[in-house]
């Protein structure tokens, strides 16, 4: 009899490839009247300010109209994570500016949401196009655990690369730099194989 493994940390893998979207926002701009008809914020370069925006984490951001965006989630080096309390959207640091109101964007909240969500679907497509036999599944820790035997629109039957299969949630799966990835560590993996023996 097969046990099925609900992959721990699945769920952390997957929202990291998905809703941590690096986007490309447009340059931050001192608050501003919108263009007259404009379909959307045109990349605009902010007036040389005196220093950098401070972007720090808490802080809120806005954009140019003044209205909400979220706040500040991580800055991770030149990267901040905006969240939108929707999404999570990486933004460079240098398109911020400083406002009245907090740090000031040159993207409405509508704009990062629906940058994540097209991220979101690209990492779907990414992740279906590897769910095919003989791709390798690489663990939380970035090992290779088996290979792709057979998926369906709920799971993925692996075969450990030391003889074995064992069923997972295709949920628990994400494309990555590295190639297919599971939120899985070895020796879960190893566990939920050596049950699936029984």
């Amino acid at each position: 009899m097969r046990n099925t493994l609900f992959a721990v940390g699945a769920a952390a893998l997957l929202s990291a490839g998905t809703a941590l979207a690096q986007t490309s926002p447009a340059p931050a701009t001192p608050p501003a009247a919108p263009a007259a008809g404009a379909q959307q914020a045109a990349p605009a370069t902010p007036a040389a300010p005196a220093a950098p925006a401070k972007v720090s984490v808490g802080a809120a951001v806005v954009d140019a109209t003044g209205a909400s965006v979220g706040t500040i989630a991580q800055v991770n080096g030149t990267t901040a994570i905006v969240d939108t309390g929707t999404n999570k959207v990486g933004v460079p640091v240098g398109n911020f500016a400083t406002g009245p109101n907090g740090l000031v964007l040159g993207n409405t909240k509508a704009d990062l949401d629906a940058a994540a969500a097209q991220a979101a679907a690209q990492t779907q497509a990414q992740t279906k196009a590897l769910l095919v036999a003989g791709t390798a599944v690489h663990g939380s820790a970035g090992n290779v655990l088996g290979k792709v035997k057979s998926a369906d629109d709920q799971f993925v039957t692996v075969t450990s690369s030391k003889g074995g299969d064992v069923r997972l949630p295709v949920s628990g799966f994400a494309a990555t730099p590295a190639g297919l990835a599971v939120g899985i560590s070895q020796t879960d993996f190893d566990t939920a194989v050596a049950a699936a023996r029984r």
